[in-house]
């Protein structure tokens, strides 16, 4: 017995040797794609794709789809350019080439204004560009390999984008993205084109947006991130806009990914339908790894929070010039309070969160002509919450509880149409119809006793209508203009929001940009439907009778490509913002800017203002290393009803981002990489406003001082984090090990601040610890 004991041993050494360190073969991989035109996506034939620094040079051209499959590329970090007559040249720097999965691109060509022959020089392309053509200012792409890639991301965009120039969060257990000041409620989220809710699990909408993403990078695509005065398509949105693409799935092999970490445990599969056919599927389902290992041994004496999710995308080519695609997302989440543990043996305290969150769509797209195509979708999205919260005494009768039940829905259509007139002028016009449906219950049971906050449903519709055109003078300069409306059924509000911008390169290293626009955001349906109760006993709704919020941007850059692969980004901007919700009673200076459900009437009288300036120092990933430094100094203020100005709740005044990394070759033939990244995050503190002690001595109920809201700035959030990879590449399958440390000094950063009545003092509550993260993914 123990002689084979020891072979097992043996062979199982020298199996992970073999696995780790062996194997020293020179690896491949097929490098495929497609080439486009940036302002249709009309395919582009005859294009050619070289593979910088082959020997021999390794190039393909483009067949009549504009499709491309480039063999033999070597593993690694790999660049590409892409050249076709009468457009700009483009190169793709740094791809991440493994031995397991195929590389898909997708290049997107900017056609040229220069007359043959003409020579003229250009800076060399951003990185960072945004996909959007429309875009000028505040405006990055990101991909998967940032969201992999930034530690203590886990893999989440939301979270990868807390690196960039004036995003904040200065809570580690939720997915709010504070932008230049102003409530995560006020961003604007799109899959495929689609508005869709914020897709975290544990999310409420209007209360809370969430924990863990529902967007896996198996999914993920190129996609843009907005951070203002953003192109006309984008509507009900005044702070950002996250528009997120999913990638479509292999369409010649079928490929498998299977990840197992601390958060989640993953399982993707693509491939194609058929051999001759070039659709595709892609599924990814993940479930919470805590709940597999609580039901092995007990991995936390209070709740453990369940989640699982299921995305998916088929790619269904009709011809040439027809696509159709289906794609959806869902998760399910709860966290309940473990009731077997007990604080206070006099009182059973119960709490109970569960929610859904799913969405879904049905593309199409449709070419009329290399210059001329149509965009259409329909999809179903909604949030389903529930919240209770109970206090019941086993000594006496005394009971209490809240409870939140919140139900949305939306059904929407959506069509733009894309026209390229020539290479100076292209037009992008378009509608979106959403029919929404709520059903939404909040109240509080004292003993007996139930007052009943809100308690309505329905139906509403809100339709926009959106069309922005680019002119481009010269290779220089060049300018959008547009106009976005809006009609929302439940306060018959209309708008009208004109927007524009411009780019002007003043010499192959510095360009000048700017972006002015008018925009709106309606509140969650809940907060219209409040009810409010007059002397005689009637209940009336008066919230319905608030007008959008509007927000003017206005923002100003300069951009300085002050190194090779890298640049000097700086932003200067202002926002006015109107008709923003505020307490209707004189006395309170609570206001919807804060984020949070206000249990009152309101009024759309209140203003407010976000202006700052931004700083972004970045290389680039090459020469196998990369960083980013951020910085942003602004003032987020809001006018209260008694006509003074507060504090918004995320006015942090300060930011500051540094983050970077470094690559290793190791192994025989440099075939396996070693990662190693590091982050500073610092913020101002929180805002608080303090109790009236003396109001809580003579009537022992708890009350803010409202002359005084956000007064207190709690102390500044900083936080260090680190990760480590190793791939090991193997002929066709790879293996991912990561370690991600979250604040690896273990600083004690505050959450929140309570009142405890019983010792007359304010206490303070601290966020998350040291929280070390492990990840393995295997790809086949």
């Amino acid at each position: 017995m123990r002689k084979l004991k020891t072979k097992n041993l043996l062979f199982l050494g020298l199996l992970f040797v073999a696995i780790f360190y062996g194997n020293a073969q020179d690896l491949k991989q097929t490098v495929k794609g497609k080439v486009t035109d940036i302002a249709t996506g009309s395919p582009l034939m005859g294009a050619t794709i070289v593979l910088l620094g082959s020997e021999p040079q390794i190039g393909v051209i483009t067949d009549a789809q504009g499709f491309f499959s480039m063999e033999n590329v070597p593993v690694g970090r790999q660049s590409f350019t892409c050249s076709y007559l009468g457009y700009e040249d483009a190169s793709i720097s740094e791809v991440l080439v493994g031995s397991a999965k195929e590389i898909n691109l997708t290049i997107r060509l900017t056609e040229s204004l220069n007359q043959l022959g003409e020579v003229v020089v250009l800076a060399r392309k951003d990185q960072v560009k945004p996909n959007n053509k429309l875009a000028t200012v505040s405006a990055r792409s990101f991909g998967v390999e940032e969201a992999k890639r930034f530690p203590a991301s886990i893999s989440d965009p939301g979270r990868m984008a807390l690196s960039f120039a004036g995003v904040t969060n200065t809570d580690d257990t939720t997915n709010e993205i504070v932008i230049r000041g102003n409530a995560p409620n006020q961003l604007l989220w799109r899959i495929e084109g689609v508005e869709v809710p914020e897709p975290n699990h544990f999310s409420e909408e209007g209360y809370s947006p969430g924990a863990v993403s529902l967007l896996s990078t198996n999914m993920l695509g190129n996609s843009d991130f907005f951070t203002g005065a953003f192109p006309a398509e984008y509507g009900n949105a005044t702070s950002g806009v996250f528009d997120i693409k999913l990638r479509n799935g292999n369409s010649e092999n079928t490929e498998y990914a299977f990840q197992f970490g601390v958060l989640g445990t993953d399982l993707a599969v693509e491939g194609p339908f058929s051999k001759n056919y070039k659709g595709s599927f892609l599924v990814n389902y993940r479930y919470s790894t805590l709940t597999i290992l609580n039901n092995i041994i007990e991995v936390s004496e209070g709740s453990v929070p369940t989640f699982q999710d299921l995305a998916f995308k088929v790619n269904l080519p009709l011809g040439e010039k027809t696509n159709l695609s289906a794609w959806g997302m869902g998760g399910i989440s709860e966290d309940n309070q473990d009731n077997a543990e007990q604080s206070n043996p006099n009182v059973f305290e119960d709490e109970i969160f569960e929610s859904k969150t799913y969405m879904g769509g049905v593309n199409l797209r449709h070419f009329f002509n290399p210059n001329t195509s149509l965009d259409g979708a329909l999809s179903y999205s909604g949030n389903r919450s529930d919240y209770i919260f109970s206090l019941d005494s086993r000594i006496n009768t005394d009971f209490y509880r809240e409870q939140d039940i919140l139900r949305n829905n939306a059904i929407r259509v959506s069509a733009n149409l894309n026209q390229k007139f020539n290479a100076k002028t292209s037009l992008k016009t378009g509608f979106v119809y959403s029919r929404l449906s709520y059903d939404v219950l909040t109240d509080e049971t004292r003993d007996t006793d139930t007052e009943v906050l809100v308690n309505a449903d329905g139906n509403g519709t809100f339709l926009q209508f959106f069309s922005q055109a680019k002119y481009r003078f010269n290779e220089k300069f060049s300018t959008t203009f547009g106009l976005h409306a809006s009609s929302f059924s439940v306060n018959d509000d209309f708008t009208l929001e004109p927007r524009g911008g411009f780019e002007y390169k003043i010499s192959p290293k510095h360009t000048l940009s700017g972006g002015v626009g008018l925009h709106s955001r309606r509140m969650p349906l809940n907060q219209y439907f409040i009810g409010v109760e007059d002397g005689q006993g009637n209940v009336t709704t008066p919230n319905t009778n608030l007008d959008l919020m509007r927000a003017a941007h206005y923002v100003l850059g300069y951009d300085w490509r002050i190194i090779k692969n890298g640049h000097l980004k700086i932003e200067a901007y202002y926002q006015d913002l109107t008709k923003v919700a505020i307490s209707a009673n004189p006395g309170s200076t609570n206001s919807f800017l804060n984020g949070r459900f206000i249990e009152e009437e309101l009024t759309d009288s209140g203003k407010a203002r976000n202006y700052g300036l931004e700083l972004t120092f970045e290389k680039f990933f090459s020469n196998q290393y990369y960083f980013l430094v951020t910085s942003s100094l602004f003032d987020s203020q809001y006018r209260a009803g008694d006509g003074n100005w507060y504090n918004s709740r995320y006015n942090a005044n300060y930011t500051f981002n540094v983050v970077g990394g470094k690559e290793f070759k190791v192994g025989k033939n440099n075939n396996n990489i070693f990662g190693i990244n590091a982050k500073l995050l610092w913020n101002g503190g929180k805002r608080d406003t303090p109790v009236d002690l003396e109001f809580f001595d003579q009537t022992g109920r708890v009350r803010l001082i409202q002359n005084q809201r956000n007064t207190i700035e709690l102390d500044d959030y900083w936080r260090v984090d680190a990760s480590f990879s190793y791939r090991i590449n193997r002929p066709k399958v790879s293996h991912v090990i990561s370690f991600d440390i979250q604040n690896v000094t273990n600083r004690l950063n505050v959450d929140e601040t309570s009142f405890n009545p019983l010792t007359r003092t304010t206490e303070i509550e601290y966020q998350l610890e040291l929280l070390p993260l492990l990840n393995y993914r295997i790809e086949f």
